[in-house]
């Protein structure tokens, strides 16, 4: 009796596929691409520096140029109005005391608005410094954050008002532009600045391309501050010799900037550098000058500040060694000062 030879089935195991299938690797490369243009869109990032420099500037100076115009239409009906009581006064030989009182208000309402005229003067651009273009950019970025929102916060608002499919249609609309998008990543770019823009802040410099990489050198932080102490102290001391209670912030900026330094600082950005160099300033009433109560720096505050008396430069410092036989009663104290002389008349 034979038997059939025994036969051995091998039953192959079911290969596990491996990797991420091809739709969905789309949907989610399309998906980051998708956000990171909607983060760099979001986040201010499409407005280069300069774009925002000039709108600040323009804005800056639309203001000053209403402000000049109100004043000067005030100014016009202020003199009008007065032109007109001192004709009233020519033909009547004179005013009752009330039209004296309306003539004499309006002179000083004229001069008021004169004087603002005079003060705002002509426009220039400010210095922007990168903190203030920084607060500018996150302002816009807020606003664009919040419109963001508005197409979610529109899909939950019609899903719970009208039916459950606007979601539906959403999510595939969504999903959709992520497979449409794929693979190609959006070109991130800063938008050039309108033409328009640019001819409305003529006074703005454009930002030079930067084709040379200038390696940085270590610079002492603190080497300013202790420079800006020394002149101040030494301008102060000058003027304590003369008799004044103090100098202008507006004097002290002017010798700076005469020897070229401190040059885009002004005479409103200028107080808060002193008071970050350890300068201390106030009000100081100085006798002939225009005008004669102005922010400044008081002999006084700085003497206090420094811990010792302001010292004078070295070629105005009197030489007591050159005679021996010299009294003692002849050469003033060291911490003899006119200054508080001054600042209590």
């Amino acid at each position: 009796m034979t038997t059939a030879p025994e036969t051995t089935e091998t039953t192959e195991q079911p290969v596990a596929k491996t990797g991420t299938p091809p739709t969905i690797a789309r949907t989610g490369a399309g998906a980051g691409h998708i956000a990171v243009a909607l983060a760099h869109w979001a986040g201010g990032h499409t407005i280069g520096p300069e774009e925002i420099t000039r709108r600040i500037v323009k804005a800056r100076a639309e203001a000053h140029a209403a402000a000049v115009a109100e004043h000067a239409r005030q100014a016009r009906a202020a003199h009008k109005k007065a032109r007109r009581l001192r004709q009233r006064a020519e033909l009547n030989g004179g005013l009752v005391p009330a039209d004296q009182t309306a003539l004499v208000a309006a002179d000083h309402e004229a001069q008021r608005h004169d004087a603002a005229i005079s003060a705002l003067g002509e426009f220039t651009a400010p210095v922007l410094d990168p903190g203030q273009i920084r607060h500018r950019r996150h302002r816009t970025a807020a606003v664009r954050c919040l419109v963001l929102t508005l197409p979610p916060a529109a899909v939950v608002a019609g899903s719970w008002a009208w039916s459950g499919s606007v979601f539906l249609f959403s999510v595939v609309g969504a999903v959709g532009a992520c497979v449409a998008r794929g693979d190609r990543p959006f070109e991130l770019t800063v938008r050039p600045v309108p033409a328009e823009l640019i001819a409305a802040t003529p006074h703005v410099l454009a930002d030079a391309p930067a084709e040379v990489v200038v390696e940085p050198v270590a610079v002492d932080a603190g080497a300013w501050r202790e420079e800006l102490r020394l002149t101040v102290e030494e301008v102060v001391a000058v003027a304590d010799l003369d008799g004044r209670a103090g100098v202008h912030v507006a004097d002290i900026l002017a010798q700076l900037q005469q020897s070229r330094r401190f040059l885009g600082a002004t005479t409103k950005t200028f107080p808060s550098t002193l008071r970050d160099a350890g300068i201390p300033t106030d009000v100081v009433k100085i006798k002939g000058a225009v005008p004669p109560s102005a922010l400044g720096v008081r002999y006084d505050k700085l003497a206090t500040a420094l811990g010792h008396q302001p010292r004078l430069p070295a070629h105005l410092v009197p030489d007591i060694t050159a005679d021996d036989e010299a009294d003692p009663g002849e050469y003033p104290s060291p911490d003899h000062s006119p200054a508080p002389r001054a600042a209590a008349g």
